[in-house]
């Protein structure tokens, strides 16, 4: 089964509760949420309570939380490293508190190292086993340490461990989003949906503004069963926004066979 939602980043230049209201009134009932200050203010236990009475009332579900962006798993150095590690375990926490069962985890960053990424990692799993939430490896921009979909499958497999496809990043140098789907496969639990100009860049643009192939993304969808989040940069006219990745979303519901 295949359910659709929207990532916090569409309107991560304002305050999650906004971004909460707007998709409570959407068609759409997942969001995953950025832990990004001053965004949401995932510290402060007050404010998790309260973000999660507003998720209720809205009746939408938080799928999965990221930890903010500055997180490097892979970095040599140490501190870096550990203080990294404490942000994505405190980040489980908060997903335990919000009952939401996944967290999004970069394998790493711009001169990553394996090794430690596999320390991260068997500290993370044992962290997150305890607190019974789930981490989910996503593909890194290029050049960025887990951006090629071998290095994220030997880890996937390693550790047991499911995989987010960004296809923003997977695409970001090159079509590359069929390769990763055809290497990586039922490892593949959630995605993280936008558009590239496959220059480089991390666009995260609305489908179709950008120049990905979509149709072997719509045919791995026909044996998907998971989550699919469109991950955009703050959008302008968000209402307009919403209605155009709603009819996409039906539009890949039809065609799965």
């Amino acid at each position: 089964m295949i359910e659709f939602g929207i990532s916090s980043t569409i309107a991560n230049d304002k305050d999650i509760y906004s971004t909460i209201d707007l998709v409570g009134k959407s068609s759409f009932k997942w969001i995953e949420i950025r832990c990004d200050l001053p965004h949401f203010k995932y510290e402060d236990t007050g404010e998790i309570k309260k973000v999660k009475k507003r998720l209720k009332k809205e009746r939408i579900k938080a799928i999965a939380l990221h930890p903010p962006g500055w997180v490097d798993l892979s970095t040599g150095e140490e501190w870096v490293r550990m203080k990294s590690v404490r942000e994505v375990e405190k980040t489980i926490l908060v997903a335990d508190r919000l009952k939401t069962p996944r967290v999004i985890v970069h394998p790493g960053s711009k001169s990553g190292l394996l090794k430690q990424t596999r320390i991260s990692l068997n500290e993370i799993k044992e962290f997150a086993n305890e607190w019974k939430v789930e981490p989910i490896l996503e593909n890194t921009i290029p050049p960025y340490f887990g951006s090629e979909p071998e290095v994220l499958k030997s880890l996937s497999n390693e550790f047991d461990l499911k995989i987010c496809l960004d296809t923003s990043h997977a695409a970001a140098k090159g079509g590359r989003v069929e390769e990763f789907l055809i290497m990586l496969g039922e490892r593949i639990k959630h995605f993280h949906i936008s558009d590239s100009y496959m220059e480089g860049g991390d666009d995260h643009l609305l489908p179709l503004q950008g120049k990905i192939d979509w149709l072997p993304l719509e045919e791995f969808l026909n044996e998907f069963d998971g989550y699919i989040i469109f991950e955009l940069l703050p959008q302008k006219n968000l209402n307009e926004t919403l209605k155009i990745l709603y009819k996409i979303s039906n539009e890949w519901k039809k065609n799965k066979t």
